[in-house]
C-alpha cells in the first residue's frame, strides 16, 4: 500500500515539474503578441492618416475668391472718345465746382449726380493707370472714387450704360477721359449748328413745324414737398438756372440734353395765364422759343421720371425749382 502511494506521489511530482517546465515557454509570447498588435494597429492607423490629410487641403483650394469682382472703373467708348465708366458701363462725370479733390455735391445734388462709392477692396481695370485714381471721404463718411483731382459721379438722367446725357450739364458737369481730364468740348453743339444752318434759309412757314412737337401749355402752380412750385401741364417740375440771371437762356448743347428747355410755339397765347406767374417767351440761340416765368427761362430735368419729382433741386448749386412767386427756391 505504501509503495503504491509513493508511486502515485512520484507521478504527481513529475507532472507538476513538467507543467512548470512547459509553463515557462509561453511568457515570451505575450510581449510578442502585444508587439504584433501594436504593429498591426500602426499599420491600420497609417492609411487613416493618409486619407485625412488630402481632405484638409481641399477646402483651402476651393475657397479662393473670384477675380475681377472689385473693379470700380474701366475704359469705355462714347461719341466723345474714350471715357471713364463704372463696372457696368455707366458714364462717369466730374464737377468743375469740386476743386482740390473735395466734393461739393451733396444732398439733392447727389440725388441727381450719385457719387461713385467704393469699399476698401476697389480696383482699376487693366489698361488704366492705377496711379491716377484715389479716394476721398465724403461728409457722410462714405468713400468716393476720384480720378486726378475730380471726384467721380454718375448721372441720374442716364437711363442705360453708354448714355452721356449729363455731358455739359449746367456748363459744370463733364465726362472724364482716361487721363483724368474733363471733356469740355461738346461735338453735339457743332453737329447741331451744322444741322440747323440750312433751317435759317427755310421759308418762315416751316418754323412752327420745328417747335410744335415740344410746345407745352403754360405752367401751373402745384403743391410739392418744397411748397407751392411751378410745373408743366403734365405735372413735371420746372427749374431755373442761376446763370440765366439776365433772362437770356445760356443752357445749350449737352446742357440742354440734361435740362430740356420748355419750348413753346411763338403764337402761344399767354393772356389767360395767371398774372402773378409773369409768363413770357424768350428767343433761344437756335431760333426756338422758350417759356419764362418772371425773369427765369424754364427747364425740365431729365432725371425727373414722374410728375412731382424734383431730383434736380440744387444740382451743381445752379439749378433750382421756382416757387409760385417765380423766385428760385434755394
Amino acid at each position: 500500500m505504501n509503495k503504491r502511494i509513493g508511486s502515485i506521489t512520484g507521478l504527481v511530482l513529475l507532472a507538476t515539474l513538467g507543467a512548470a517546465a512547459c509553463g515557462s515557454d509561453p511568457k515570451p509570447a505575450t510581449p510578442a503578441v502585444a508587439a504584433t498588435t501594436q504593429v498591426a494597429a500602426a499599420t491600420t492607423a497609417a492609411p487613416a492618416a493618409e486619407t485625412t490629410a488630402p481632405a484638409t487641403t481641399l477646402p483651402t483650394t476651393s475657397a479662393a475668391p473670384a477675380a475681377g469682382s472689385t473693379v470700380a472703373v474701366k475704359a469705355g467708348s462714347s461719341s466723345y472718345g474714350q471715357i471713364l465708366v463704372d463696372e457696368i458701363g455707366n458714364s462717369l462725370y466730374g464737377f468743375t465746382n469740386d476743386t482740390n479733390a473735395q466734393t461739393t455735391c451733396t444732398g439733392t445734388c447727389a440725388d441727381a449726380w450719385p457719387p461713385v462709392i467704393v469699399d476698401e477692396n476697389w480696383t482699376v481695370a487693366p489698361g488704366l493707370d492705377a496711379g491716377v485714381f484715389s479716394t476721398i471721404i465724403r461728409p457722410d463718411g462714405s468713400e468716393q472714387l476720384t480720378a486726378g483731382r475730380f471726384p467721380l459721379y454718375r448721372f441720374a438722367g442716364d437711363a442705360r450704360p453708354g448714355d452721356v446725357n449729363g455731358q455739359g450739364s449746367g456748363s459744370v458737369w463733364f465726362l472724364v477721359d482716361l487721363e483724368a481730364k474733363l471733356i469740355a468740348d461738346d461735338p453735339a453743339v457743332e453737329a447741331t449748328a451744322t444741322t440747323d444752318a440750312p433751317a435759317s434759309t427755310t421759308p418762315a412757314t416751316a418754323a412752327p413745324a420745328t417747335t410744335a412737337p415740344a410746345a407745352p401749355a403754360p405752367v401751373t402752380v402745384v403743391d410739392n414737398a418744397l411748397g407751392q412750385i411751378l410745373a408743366g401741364p403734365d405735372g413735371r417740375t420746372v427749374y431755373g438756372f442761376t446763370k440765366d440771371a439776365d433772362g437770356v437762356p445760356t443752357c445749350a448743347g449737352g446742357c440742354a440734353t440734361a435740362w430740356p428747355p420748355v419750348i413753346v410755339d411763338a403764337s402761344l397765347d399767354l393772356s389767360a395765364a395767371p398774372a402773378e406767374l409773369k409768363l413770357s417767351i424768350v428767343d433761344r440761340a437756335d431760333g426756338t422759343k422758350q417759356l419764362k416765368a418772371g425773369k427765369w427761362p424754364l427747364y425740365y430735368f431729365s432725371g425727373d421720371a414722374a410728375a412731382g419729382e424734383a431730383n434736380g433741386q440744387g444740382s451743381g448749386g445752379s439749378w433750382f425749382v421756382l416757387g409760385a412767386d417765380t423766385k428760385l427756391i434755394k
